[in-house]
């Protein structure tokens, strides 16, 4: 029968310490607001578009 490898032990986290830097996670929060900022004006051009060639047709 083999013998079986032990395994390294495991380094243990510092529980005082945050899991994310709050750099990180501000970093993060901030390039989301930044897309979401892009996204929303991209979506209100494409409406504003639509409504003005709606208009237009209409009239």
């Amino acid at each position: 029968m083999a013998a079986k490898k032990k395994t390294a032990p495991r380094k243990k986290a510092d529980t005082h310490e945050a899991a994310h830097p709050t750099f990180a996670v501000l970093r993060t929060a901030t390039r989301s607001l930044i897309n979401m900022a892009i996204v929303c004006a991209a979506c209100g051009i494409t409406l504003l578009t639509l409504m003005t060639a709606l208009k237009f047709q209409l009239a």
